[in-house]
């Protein structure tokens, strides 16, 4: 028997546990293409910024397909035929019964002066470096000079109260009081400011779990200016509607778009952050209603309830493959499910808040259970002896 062939783009949350679960499946060819060679762990990156003894952020994606039935392919898509099912990479083209889009999400700058080219994000882990990197030259820079240019040297800017600035910011707190005590630096020029748009931190979350965590932010040192828009930032100056703010360091975790691969296929349907509309099935959407057949969108490019998390990744993921193995042997496709999130948000070194349903719980238990699913992650996608490696033979020294 002929097999049919999966090419799954992207090799992020969604994109790799699909072609895991597929490979399982004799029946079928499966293909991953992604343009990074490593698999970046996203709810790690802030740790390589802060001050974690046991920063997991990136595995080689060889690494995890190793001993697997998945070709896998590096390079950029740059179009896809979703009627004849070819995938264009270069000059390179290949052909598919079934695709799988897969290329998540990218920062979105919403056209603010200045902010794509002096500000620093948090969407890899080369960015995370640099970010780490800078605020160390910045403490190093500014330990003996003038007051007037030291504050302005050691203010950072957090925008976005999102589950990655809170974790972000807290990070940034107690790795500041680090560098400043390293290169003799009065900690009272160090100004750390975390801004949100909407009326509080983490507006996802009740009124009540936002006013905690609030109060742990403050307790860090942080502090927190909701309401805020920004305008405008030049590298010195950060603007908003009612005031400016001397800093040389700003970090943009407000603004996310799907990846712009999908602008370049034809036929898709955008919504809100060109999420792709998508059908009962996860087969995106014609302009006309119908649907584009053997064609799948998961993660953070489809236009579900729930998409952005990992957590929501993982779950179309495995959807996805379930269909496809069905569809490949002749069965019909099972209805899509919208999953609700839990949500284990860090804010700082060993404090997280967990919201599950109506729980909630704060402090160092949901620290733990937050370090346990990420091992758990690891574990699903690793042997064993791979993932003691991460955790304990690969340390990060600050």
């Amino acid at each position: 028997m002929n097999k049919k062939k999966v090419v799954i783009i992207g090799g992020g949350f969604g994109g790799v546990r699909t072609a895991l679960d597929l490979a399982k499946n004799k029946n079928l060819q499966v293909v991953l293409i992604s343009n990074n060679r490593n698999f970046e762990y996203y709810p790690g990156l802030h740790k390589l910024v802060g001050v974690s003894h046991h920063a997991v952020a990136s595995v080689p994606l060889e690494k995890i397909l190793s001993g697997k039935a998945i070709e896998f392919i590096f390079g950029a898509v740059s179009s896809v035929d979703t009627d004849k099912k070819i995938i264009t990479i270069g000059s390179q083209t290949i052909t598919a019964d079934y695709i799988v889009i897969a290329v998540g999400s990218q920062t979105e700058y919403f056209g603010i002066s200045g902010l794509r080219a002096m500000s620093y994000g948090l969407k890899s882990v080369a960015e995370a470096i640099a970010l780490r990197n800078h605020i160390e030259e910045m403490f190093q820079k500014h330990a003996h000079t003038e007051k007037t240019e030291s504050v302005v040297g050691l203010h950072m800017i957090v925008v976005g109260a999102g589950p990655n600035g809170t974790d972000l910011a807290g990070e940034l707190a107690v790795l500041s009081r680090q560098l400043a005590k390293k290169y003799n630096v009065t900690e009272t020029l160090v100004t750390i400011n975390l801004v949100e748009g909407a009326p509080r931190v983490l507006p996802m979350l009740s009124e009540q779990a936002s006013a905690r965590v609030a109060k742990r932010l403050q307790d860090l040192g942080v502090e927190v200016l909701c309401n805020r828009d920004l305008r405008k930032e030049d590298g010195w100056t950060v603007e908003f509607a009612d005031m400016k703010i001397g800093a040389k360091t700003l970090v943009w975790t407000a603004g996310i778009t799907t990846n712009e691969l999908v602008k370049n296929i034809s036929g898709l349907v955008l919504g809100k952050k060109n999420r792709v509309a998508v059908d009962e099935y996860l087969q995106p959407k014609k302009s006309d209603g119908t649907s584009i057949a053997n064609v799948f969108v998961i993660g953070d490019v489809a236009d579900t309830p729930y998409s952005g998390l990992a957590q929501t990744a993982l779950y179309d993921a495995s959807f996805v493959s379930k269909n496809i193995s069905s569809s490949a042997r002749g069965s019909a496709l099972k209805k899509y499910i919208p999953h609700p999130n839990a949500f284990n948000i860090g804010v700082g070194p060993r404090w997280s808040v967990l919201v599950i349903g109506k729980f909630t719980s704060f402090g160092l238990f949901p620290y733990i259970m937050r370090t346990l699913i990420d091992i758990k992650y690891f574990l699903s996608i690793l042997p064993v002896g791979e993932v003691w490696k991460l955790y304990f033979d690969n340390k990060v020294k600050n």
